[in-house]
Protein backbone atom coordinates (compact mmCIF):
# COMPACT_ATOMS: atom_id res chain seq x y z
CA UNK A 1 0.00 0.00 0.00
CA UNK A 2 1.48 3.34 -1.09
CA UNK A 3 0.54 6.78 0.21
CA UNK A 4 1.78 9.58 -2.04
CA UNK A 5 2.32 12.81 -0.15
CA UNK A 6 3.82 16.25 0.16
CA UNK A 7 5.23 16.87 3.61
CA UNK A 8 3.89 20.44 3.78
CA UNK A 9 0.39 19.64 2.51
CA UNK A 10 -2.31 19.82 5.22
CA UNK A 11 -4.57 17.55 3.17
CA UNK A 12 -1.80 14.96 2.99
CA UNK A 13 -1.33 15.14 6.75
CA UNK A 14 -4.97 14.12 7.19
CA UNK A 15 -4.23 10.81 5.49
CA UNK A 16 -0.93 10.33 7.29
CA UNK A 17 -2.55 10.96 10.68
CA UNK A 18 -5.18 8.28 10.15
CA UNK A 19 -2.73 5.79 8.64
CA UNK A 20 -0.36 6.07 11.60
CA UNK A 21 -3.06 6.12 14.25
CA UNK A 22 -4.82 3.11 12.73
CA UNK A 23 -1.51 1.26 12.40
CA UNK A 24 -1.83 0.76 8.65
CA UNK A 25 1.21 -0.79 7.01
CA UNK A 26 1.68 1.82 4.29
CA UNK A 27 4.72 3.19 2.50
CA UNK A 28 4.91 6.97 2.39
CA UNK A 29 6.21 8.25 -0.94
CA UNK A 30 7.04 11.96 -1.22
CA UNK A 31 6.76 13.27 -4.76
CA UNK A 32 8.62 16.31 -6.05
CA UNK A 33 6.28 19.27 -6.14
CA UNK A 34 6.73 19.68 -9.88
CA UNK A 35 6.16 15.98 -10.62
CA UNK A 36 2.88 16.24 -12.50
CA UNK A 37 3.38 13.03 -14.48
CA UNK A 38 3.16 10.65 -11.51
CA UNK A 39 -0.09 12.19 -10.29
CA UNK A 40 -1.70 12.07 -13.73
CA UNK A 41 -0.67 8.45 -14.20
CA UNK A 42 -2.27 7.50 -10.90
CA UNK A 43 -5.55 9.47 -10.85
CA UNK A 44 -5.53 11.82 -13.83
CA UNK A 45 -5.02 15.01 -11.83
CA UNK A 46 -2.20 16.95 -10.16
CA UNK A 47 -3.36 16.52 -6.59
CA UNK A 48 -2.16 14.77 -3.45
CA UNK A 49 -2.60 12.74 -1.31
CA UNK A 50 -3.11 9.62 -3.37
CA UNK A 51 -3.66 6.16 -1.92
CA UNK A 52 -2.60 3.19 -4.05
CA UNK A 53 -3.92 -0.13 -2.77
CA UNK A 54 -4.33 -3.49 -4.50
CA UNK A 55 -3.89 -2.00 -7.95
CA UNK A 56 -6.34 0.87 -7.46
CA UNK A 57 -5.53 4.53 -6.80
CA UNK A 58 -7.78 7.13 -5.19
CA UNK A 59 -7.59 10.82 -4.33
CA UNK A 60 -9.51 13.19 -2.02
CA UNK A 61 -7.99 13.40 1.45
CA UNK A 62 -11.09 12.64 3.51
CA UNK A 63 -12.08 9.74 1.27
CA UNK A 64 -8.57 8.35 1.73
CA UNK A 65 -8.73 8.91 5.49
CA UNK A 66 -12.01 7.02 5.72
CA UNK A 67 -10.61 4.18 3.63
CA UNK A 68 -7.57 3.96 5.89
CA UNK A 69 -9.91 3.92 8.87
CA UNK A 70 -11.60 0.87 7.36
CA UNK A 71 -8.30 -0.86 6.60
CA UNK A 72 -6.62 -0.15 9.93
CA UNK A 73 -6.78 -1.56 13.43
CA UNK A 74 -10.48 -1.71 14.42
CA UNK A 75 -9.55 -1.21 18.06
CA UNK A 76 -8.24 2.26 17.24
CA UNK A 77 -11.49 4.20 17.26
CA UNK A 78 -11.83 7.62 15.63
CA UNK A 79 -14.39 9.71 17.50
CA UNK A 80 -17.03 11.61 15.53
CA UNK A 81 -16.23 15.13 16.71
CA UNK A 82 -18.46 17.82 15.26
CA UNK A 83 -16.78 21.09 16.28
CA UNK A 84 -14.10 21.46 13.60
CA UNK A 85 -16.25 23.89 11.62
CA UNK A 86 -16.21 26.43 14.47
CA UNK A 87 -12.42 26.26 14.77
CA UNK A 88 -11.77 26.44 11.03
CA UNK A 89 -14.15 29.37 10.68
CA UNK A 90 -11.88 31.46 12.91
CA UNK A 91 -8.72 30.35 11.10
CA UNK A 92 -10.28 30.97 7.68
CA UNK A 93 -10.68 34.63 8.60
CA UNK A 94 -6.88 34.94 8.55
CA UNK A 95 -6.26 32.53 5.69
CA UNK A 96 -4.46 35.17 3.63
CA UNK A 97 -2.01 35.84 6.46
CA UNK A 98 -1.53 32.10 6.99
CA UNK A 99 -0.67 31.70 3.31
CA UNK A 100 1.73 34.64 3.39
CA UNK A 101 3.52 33.07 6.35
CA UNK A 102 3.60 29.49 5.10
CA UNK A 103 4.11 29.66 1.34
CA UNK A 104 7.64 31.15 1.38
CA UNK A 105 8.67 28.96 4.31
CA UNK A 106 7.53 25.73 2.69
CA UNK A 107 10.42 25.81 0.24
CA UNK A 108 13.03 26.95 2.79
CA UNK A 109 12.95 24.30 5.50
CA UNK A 110 14.35 21.28 3.68
CA UNK A 111 11.20 19.33 2.83
CA UNK A 112 11.50 16.33 0.48
CA UNK A 113 9.14 17.69 -2.19
CA UNK A 114 11.39 20.74 -2.64
CA UNK A 115 14.80 19.11 -2.98
CA UNK A 116 15.29 20.45 -6.50
CA UNK A 117 15.36 24.04 -7.67
CA UNK A 118 12.80 23.24 -10.33
CA UNK A 119 10.35 22.03 -7.67
CA UNK A 120 10.89 25.20 -5.65
CA UNK A 121 10.43 27.40 -8.72
CA UNK A 122 7.26 25.52 -9.71
CA UNK A 123 5.72 26.05 -6.27
CA UNK A 124 6.85 29.66 -5.96
CA UNK A 125 5.42 30.61 -9.36
CA UNK A 126 2.00 29.20 -8.49
CA UNK A 127 1.73 30.45 -4.92
CA UNK A 128 2.95 33.99 -5.60
CA UNK A 129 -0.07 34.36 -7.87
CA UNK A 130 -2.36 33.33 -5.02
CA UNK A 131 -1.02 35.90 -2.55
CA UNK A 132 -0.33 38.47 -5.29
CA UNK A 133 3.16 39.27 -4.04
CA UNK A 134 6.66 37.85 -4.13
CA UNK A 135 7.82 35.44 -1.45
CA UNK A 136 10.44 38.01 -0.47
CA UNK A 137 7.73 40.61 0.17
CA UNK A 138 5.68 38.12 2.15
CA UNK A 139 8.68 37.36 4.34
CA UNK A 140 9.24 41.10 4.89
CA UNK A 141 5.64 41.32 6.17
CA UNK A 142 6.09 38.43 8.61
CA UNK A 143 5.35 40.33 11.81
CA UNK A 144 2.18 41.87 10.40
CA UNK A 145 0.84 38.43 9.54
CA UNK A 146 2.02 36.88 12.81
CA UNK A 147 0.02 39.49 14.71
CA UNK A 148 -3.14 38.64 12.80
CA UNK A 149 -2.72 34.89 13.18
CA UNK A 150 -1.92 35.14 16.89
CA UNK A 151 -5.06 37.21 17.38
CA UNK A 152 -7.09 34.46 15.68
CA UNK A 153 -5.43 31.72 17.70
CA UNK A 154 -6.47 33.54 20.86
CA UNK A 155 -10.09 33.44 19.70
CA UNK A 156 -10.26 29.73 18.90
CA UNK A 157 -13.01 27.72 20.55
CA UNK A 158 -11.84 25.21 23.14
CA UNK A 159 -9.95 22.31 21.58
CA UNK A 160 -10.69 18.83 22.89
CA UNK A 161 -7.46 17.08 23.84
CA UNK A 162 -6.94 13.39 23.07
CA UNK A 163 -6.07 12.90 26.74
CA UNK A 164 -9.57 14.09 27.63
CA UNK A 165 -11.08 11.20 25.63
CA UNK A 166 -8.89 8.24 26.55
CA UNK A 167 -6.19 9.14 24.03
CA UNK A 168 -8.34 8.67 20.96
CA UNK A 169 -8.28 10.58 17.69
CA UNK A 170 -11.34 12.44 16.42
CA UNK A 171 -12.42 13.50 12.95
CA UNK A 172 -12.22 17.06 14.26
CA UNK A 173 -8.49 16.48 14.82
CA UNK A 174 -8.11 15.24 11.23
CA UNK A 175 -9.48 18.58 10.01
CA UNK A 176 -8.00 21.00 12.55
CA UNK A 177 -4.56 19.69 13.47
CA UNK A 178 -3.00 19.92 9.97
CA UNK A 179 -3.67 23.66 9.81
CA UNK A 180 -2.21 24.31 13.25
CA UNK A 181 0.70 21.95 12.68
CA UNK A 182 1.84 23.86 9.59
CA UNK A 183 1.96 27.09 11.57
CA UNK A 184 4.75 25.58 13.67
CA UNK A 185 7.16 26.40 10.83
CA UNK A 186 6.83 30.11 11.68
CA UNK A 187 9.48 31.24 14.14
CA UNK A 188 8.34 33.66 16.86
CA UNK A 189 4.67 32.80 16.39
CA UNK A 190 3.30 32.21 19.89
CA UNK A 191 0.58 29.64 20.45
CA UNK A 192 -1.78 29.88 23.43
CA UNK A 193 -0.92 27.20 25.99
CA UNK A 194 -4.09 25.25 25.22
CA UNK A 195 -3.34 25.23 21.48
CA UNK A 196 0.27 24.22 22.09
CA UNK A 197 -0.92 21.33 24.26
CA UNK A 198 -3.32 20.27 21.53
CA UNK A 199 -0.62 20.28 18.85
CA UNK A 200 1.76 18.32 21.08
CA UNK A 201 -0.81 15.66 21.98
CA UNK A 202 -2.15 15.08 18.47
CA UNK A 203 1.37 15.04 17.03
CA UNK A 204 2.38 12.32 19.49
CA UNK A 205 -0.83 10.32 19.04
CA UNK A 206 -0.57 10.31 15.23
CA UNK A 207 3.22 10.09 14.99
CA UNK A 208 3.31 13.14 12.74
CA UNK A 209 6.10 15.64 13.14
CA UNK A 210 5.80 19.36 13.72
CA UNK A 211 8.19 22.02 12.39
CA UNK A 212 9.30 23.71 15.58
CA UNK A 213 12.87 22.54 15.03
CA UNK A 214 12.90 23.96 11.48
CA UNK A 215 10.97 27.19 12.07
CA UNK A 216 12.17 30.35 10.32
Amino acid sequence: MNLYLYDHCPFCVRAEMVANYKQVNQQNIYLANDDEESCYKLIGAKVLPILEHQGDAMGESLDIAKRLDELGNPEKIIEEGGHAKDVLEVLNQVNFSINCLLFPRNIRIGLPEFKTQSAQDYFEGKKEKIIDMSFATAMDQTQEHIDKVENALGKLPSLSLPSDRENTLSWDDVLVYPVLRNLTMVANLTFPDSVQAYIDEVSKLTQTHTYFDKAI
